[in-house]
């Protein structure tokens, strides 16, 4: 309990912080949308990238946020007082409490998606594919990223100590990263291929693609007779079975990032 009510603490200091957030991904909805419109939910490529660029631009934002959290508390977590706070307690405490955090993110991403889609002339998918509900899949798919981007921040802040620059910066690296060998939109070579399995962001666009049926449009290069590239296509092959193993990726990312966090803030107390 006392962590939880140190990390409402933090939270009542820095409320508008966090609506800043929710107003940041609305805003990177509309812009995306705006410049994506004319071949998004309508041809292969360009819907591909305008639904990466949705999580990549939210995760990112997320990911920035928060690599401060616990860098700019140091100083309390080090006064005499604070030493009867267990450090394990209070890491658990913070992992619910940013769990909290990205539920709301991820309710505010779906409703806009719902919302802001439509306006521009395009219709979204009545089901998903393994609920009836469209944007349960969407809400569940996005919550998951979003809550690696909250624990993978949380992992950056600790590590950088209580340099604030320091976490923007490795954050910032880190989410450059997760553009570059997430492997669904830039293709890896062979020999680091495999780095995509450590890629939340690679599963989240999966996941995201299946969902918008992303496989079935028609390549804006069709007309030219150029196919679309059997692998990039076998990416977003949607079934109930690559959804609940996107899922169970997700959460995999999640819980390492979330122990991560736990030995590496009880490594730095006993330093």
């Amino acid at each position: 309990m006392v962590g939880l009510r140190l990390n409402w603490y933090q939270f009542k200091n820095k409320w508008m912080d966090f609506l800043k957030v929710l107003l940041g991904l609305i805003l990177f909805q509309v812009l995306i949308l705006y410049i994506q419109q004319k071949g998004f939910l309508k041809e292969f490529e360009p819907t591909r990238m305008t639904l990466f660029l949705l999580l990549f631009s939210s995760s990112l934002l997320i990911l920035v946020q928060n690599s401060i959290y616990i860098s700019s508390e140091r100083a309390i977590l080090e006064r005499d007082f604070f030493s009867v706070l267990n450090r394990r307690s209070y890491a658990l405490s913070t992992l619910i409490f940013h769990a909290f955090l990205a539920i709301i993110e991820a309710l505010v991403f779906t409703i806009s998606y719902h919302v802001l889609v439509p306006l521009f002339d395009v219709d979204l998918a009545s089901k998903g594919i393994v609920f009836s509900w469209f944007d349960a899949e969407v809400f569940l798919s996005v919550t998951l990223v979003f809550l690696c981007s909250h624990f993978l921040a949380l992992v950056i802040s600790t590590l950088t100590g209580s340099n604030d620059i320091s976490s923007v910066i490795l954050a910032v690296v880190v989410g450059i990263a997760q553009f570059s060998l997430s492997g669904t939109i830039l293709q890896l070579p062979k020999a680091i291929d495999p780095l995509q399995h450590f890629i939340f962001l690679s599963d989240g666009h999966k996941l995201f693609g299946m969902t918008n049926h992303l496989r079935d449009l028609p390549s804006a290069l069709a007309k030219f007779h150029i196919p679309i590239a059997t692998k990039e296509l076998n990416q977003f092959k949607a079934s109930q079975l690559a959804m609940e193993k996107g899922w169970l990726a997700l959460f995999g990312h999640a819980l390492c990032y979330a122990a991560s966090f736990v030995l590496l803030l009880n490594m730095k107390r006993r330093k």
